[in-house]
């Protein structure tokens, strides 16, 4: 990750959330683009769901959801692009603050870690509803959750601690 540093990129062409990698070994991104930047916010999985959750909650609030078409928007996410290099991702989002802007706009404010880790961008509605969209999907195609304790089931099998230390019959 880069350097920790203070950016504003105002309204951004490209807003992707999403997972990369298999599962139980996923990173999740919020990714934007400008015409002349692109960045890359590591955040976790939990961060995903509830930006799924209160986005879509926020946008039906607002009376911005009525017929608003989002899946060429939704389907860019699919093809979330892969950071590079280390410096790609600007740092881990510890916080997500939206400010709406009017009717046609919202800011987002990620802070990191560190005092100086703050990125603003803005997005339509139209982007929020996607980039839910995005995140929930995301959030859902990782692991199945064990029935039993509630935690991620491993693909190589679930030592579930309801069992006792015991795996449970299948």
């Amino acid at each position: 990750m880069t350097s920790p540093s203070s950016r504003q990129f105002g309204p951004v062409d490209l807003f992707l959330v999403g997972a990369i990698g298999p599962p139980g070994q996923r990173a999740f991104y919020l990714f934007v683009q400008t015409q002349h930047e692109r960045a890359w916010f590591l955040f976790e999985k939990t961060q995903a769901a509830v930006l799924g959750e209160q986005g879509l909650d926020l946008i039906s609030n607002m009376g911005w959801d009525d017929d608003v078409p989002v899946d060429d928007l939704v389907a860019q996410g699919a093809d979330l692009p892969e950071p590079t290099l280390e410096t790609d991702v600007l740092f881990r989002v510890m916080s997500i603050a939206m400010r709406i802007e009017g009717d046609e706009q919202m800011t987002l404010l990620l802070e990191g870690q560190a005092d100086d880790e703050r990125a603003t961008f803005a997005i339509t509605p139209q982007q929020l509803k996607a980039g839910a969209v995005m995140a929930l999907r995301a959030v859902h195609s990782g692991r199945a959750q064990c029935p039993e304790c509630l935690l991620p089931e491993d693909p190589e099998g679930h030592n579930c601690p309801s069992g006792n230390g015991h795996r449970l019959p299948g």
